[in-house]
């Protein structure tokens, strides 16, 4: 006889609760790499938080600089940063980086991520991220994240600490073509800077 909770389990649809977040990666359905040993504590009601993450790419082209979206950026125009867990890093005001958080993701055919940004950064005026905040079903590795201050003040943040909380929602069918099969240069993030000119390559008429 399967019991209510199990019935529950495959039952549930839309955002995951917390205990079903819980089942889920303890069951390796939604495998998270480097967790912490007290992974259950940094689940709330209905997300899960991750932390700052070791590499963070700062732009260095100034604003003498024209990006051209078919031509894209490159490493060349930033300066990359290897963090250790407990490093500080300033934010200046009006600065924008990109970050990763420590933990690396996977998702089933199934589910989909959402990054939320924290109410006590955003209340200093640090945003977390810009626009991309979902993460389809396939999805695998870091998730990159745009931070910026939008205040007129320094910020210190510390690698390793809380920095954004990941929610999850079931489908009510699994998807047909999973993120690595359709969007592989973003696939584990090797890569962190922008690869807008593969998104936008000319199209003939």
């Amino acid at each position: 006889m399967i019991s209510t909770k199990s019935y529950l389990l495959q039952n549930v649809r839309g955002t995951l609760p917390d205990w079903v977040i819980k089942e889920y990666i303890n069951s390796g359905e939604i495998k998270i790499d480097n967790l912490s040993k007290d992974w259950e504590k940094d689940i709330d009601q209905v997300s899960m938080d991750f932390h700052l993450g070791k590499r963070i790419l700062i732009p260095t082209m100034g604003r003498h600089v024209v990006i051209d979206i078919r031509k894209g950026v490159n490493p060349a125009m930033y300066e990359k940063l290897e963090l250790k867990v407990g490093d500080p890093i300033t934010i200046r005001p009006g600065q924008f980086f990109i970050g990763e958080t420590l933990e690396s993701l996977t998702l089933p055919d199934f589910i989909i991520g959402r990054l939320e940004g924290k109410s006590s950064f955003a209340r200093l005026g640090i945003v977390i991220h810009q626009t991309s905040a979902r993460f389809d079903p396939g999805w695998s590795g870091p998730a990159a994240l745009e931070l910026k201050n939008n205040s007129d003040n320094d910020v210190v943040i510390y690698c390793g600490d809380k920095i954004c909380a990941f929610s999850f929602e079931k489908l009510s069918a699994p998807v047909e073509n999973t993120y690595d099969r359709t969007t592989p240069r973003y696939h584990g993030n090797k890569v962190l800077h922008s690869q807008i000119n593969n998104d936008n390559q000319k199209t003939s008429s």
